[in-house]
């Protein structure tokens, strides 16, 4: 089976996530009909699409794949909060400029007008040396080559082979306070340096850096997940939209416990100066799965 087109295709240096709620009083022929015209074939585009628990059981009652629940409420021991307010469908476009994926978004956004609400609308961008808006660079720790296929894709064999569970959160910086910090400081928040983007070892390791508290291993396997997400921004909000795929929808649970200090009461220190906004969980097909589920 075959993960659709556009997980793996790098850099994609500009992206839309486009987040949608299903309206009422809809037929499954509706939405299948809706969803076939918004993922159609555009130029220089990738176009996927996942769905939530609610959604998939409409389009396709047939199979569900194993794991796919509700992003819910979760809470630190130090009260941050990461949101839930999970969603329907989730459109995630990408391109190399923003030429290339504005019709894209325009086909996406007039299909689904007769069927959904438009719930959230982000523009993201990369630079050239993948730095986000704190000046770190992001997504040093992500898998490689044929790695890629082992964290983001569930293998052959399993229910939703070629397919991807999907945590999709927002979080705007507190840019202001996270820049008052010394640059040591700021190191110290997340694990690694930030002119050389070197990854700090044993004990000059932070417990309750970004790092540690994500890179984290569950009975001797690694939570390993493919990261997509960039960062997003307008004068008055900026931060990161943070995408995910893994082949099991526990290790984002795992690594949500472990920044919420669920375990040992450390927290991400991260979270000091990030705030989540939303967070749901979808589940992506492979490209022959989404054929299936959309003529079926």
């Amino acid at each position: 089976m075959t993960p659709q087109h556009g997980l793996f295709e790098e850099p994609g240096n500009r992206a839309q996530y486009l987040e949608y709620t299903l309206k009422v009083d809809l037929t499954c022929d509706d939405i299948k009909h809706a969803l076939n015209l918004a993922v159609s074939h555009i130029s220089n585009a990738c176009i996927a699409v996942a769905f939530g628990s609610r959604c998939w059981d409409v389009i396709c009652p047939q199979w569900r794949p194993a794991q796919l629940s509700d992003f819910t409420e979760h809470v630190s021991v130090k009260g941050y909060v990461m949101p839930a307010n999970q969603q329907d469908i989730l459109f995630w476009i990408h391109g190399e400029t923003s030429g290339d994926v504005m019709p894209a978004i325009i086909q996406v956004s007039q299909a689904m007008a007769s069927i959904a609400e438009l719930t959230l609308d982000l523009n993201g961008y990369k630079t050239p040396d993948a730095r986000i808006i704190t000046g770190f660079v992001d997504g040093t720790g992500n898998p490689k080559g044929d790695k890629r296929y082992t964290a983001a894709v569930v293998p052959e064999g399993q229910l939703g082979a070629g397919g991807s569970y999907v945590l999709g959160q927002k979080w705007t910086h507190k840019l202001p306070e996270f820049l008052q910090l010394s640059v040591p400081a700021q190191e110290q928040v997340m694990g690694r340096t930030k002119e050389t983007n070197i990854e700090m070892e044993g004990a000059a390791m932070p417990p309750n850096s970004h790092v540690a508290r994500t890179d984290i291993d569950v009975n001797d396997t690694p939570m390993k997940m493919y990261r997509r997400g960039t960062p997003y921004g307008n004068a008055s909000d900026y931060g990161l939209y943070f995408l995910a795929f893994a082949c099991e929808q526990t290790r984002f649970e795992h690594v949500i416990d472990s920044m919420l200090g669920k375990d040992d009461g450390v927290t991400d220190a991260m979270m000091d100066y990030s705030n989540a906004q939303t967070g749901s969980y979808w589940f992506m097909p492979s490209q022959e799965d989404l054929a299936g589920l959309l003529t079926a």
